[in-house]
């Protein structure tokens, strides 16, 4: 049986019951928010799905993608460890890209301890995105693509790696290929933007992702007018699956006039008992990933032994227990 100090018990009591008291006064039954929704000019649409005869026509020919990456790195503190990345963009028909880096902090220039943290967590961003958006951009080059969904908001590649972001946006809309980014997580507050969520400000019951749980129902998707902010973008909520969690997506302005035909997709490419994120995406996160046992076999085989144990290996390791 676990042993668990006293202390921690009390504590993690005392923080359930806080949650409790201040979500009682500040939770909204699901009707009121659909209520104010529908004050706020909400686009809000229960979303079919496409058969195999209206799917294969939609695509006319074109196939559909999806690209995601992966980040791990060896037991350590910044600079002593190596950050591996890999990036894999693959159609459902089987043809992949594989994209991959390597990052070791000690091997950049001089800089203090507090500058290589922070610069070790820009280049781990920066590195992830760009090898997606790499791959992303062969994918598209190499196959005739319809569609390409991306792990996340289309916005952080624009922010992690501009000049790769850009690249691939001119290749996509040359080619005609829609590009789709999906989000898990949702960390925005815009409702409370809306003159009818006013009221909800001061409670600081604030998060768009709060706000909406269980609220949409299985199959719905909404799009905001007055919140779209990010430039260049657009953005909709949908609960495609059983989870009662709302999820998103973001395209192009230049594609966003097609935003409910995507909505069409994503809602039968997503399993309806599921956790709501389309099923292509989840199995590239699986293939993709950069596991610790491999990052463990690439150091082993790969990196001198007297290198390893002098620049990668952390004396907690040879504790007896």
């Amino acid at each position: 049986m676990l042993k668990i100090n006293q202390d921690f018990l009390d504590k993690i009591k005392k923080v359930n019951l806080s949650f409790r008291q201040k979500y009682k006064s500040t939770n909204i039954d699901k009707y009121s928010i659909r209520q104010k929704m529908s004050e706020s000019d909400v686009d809000i649409r229960q979303i079919p799905t496409f058969d195999n005869e209206s799917l294969s026509i939609w695509l006319g020919g074109g196939l559909l993608g999806a690209v995601d990456g992966s980040v791990n790195q060896t037991k350590g503190e910044p600079p002593h460890l190596i950050y591996f990345f890999q990036a894999l963009a693959k159609t459902t028909t089987g043809y992949e890209c594989f994209v991959s880096d390597v990052y070791f902090p000690l091997l950049d220039d001089e800089r203090t301890e507090e500058e290589e943290r922070e610069d070790s967590k820009k280049k781990r961003s920066h590195l992830l995105a760009k090898q997606e958006l790499t791959a992303a951009y062969q994918l598209i080059e190499e196959q005739n693509l319809k569609v390409l969904m991306m792990d996340g908001a289309l916005y952080h590649y624009r922010i992690d790696a501009p000049l790769e972001w850009e690249k691939l946006k001119e290749k996509a809309l040359a080619e005609r290929v829609f590009l789709v980014g999906v989000s898990e997580e949702i960390t925005t507050s815009n409702l409370v933007r809306l003159e009818a969520f006013q009221s909800l400000k001061q409670s600081g019951y604030t998060y768009d992702r709060d706000l909406l749980f269980g609220v949409l129902h299985q199959g719905e998707a909404i799009y905001i007018e007055e919140i779209q902010h990010k430039a260049g973008l657009q953005s909709v909520w949908m609960r495609l699956g059983a989870d009662p969690q709302i999820t998103g997506f973001d395209m192009l302005d230049e594609q966003a006039e097609h935003k409910w035909e995507m909505s069409r997709l994503l809602a039968t490419l997503t399993p309806k008992n599921g956790r709501g994120i389309p099923f292509w995406l989840d199995h590239i996160d699986r293939e993709v990933r950069v596991t610790d046992k491999l990052v463990e076999a690439l150091v082993e085989q790969y990196i001198d032994p007297e290198l390893k144990q002098r620049f990668l290996s952390k004396k907690r390791e040879g504790r007896p227990y």
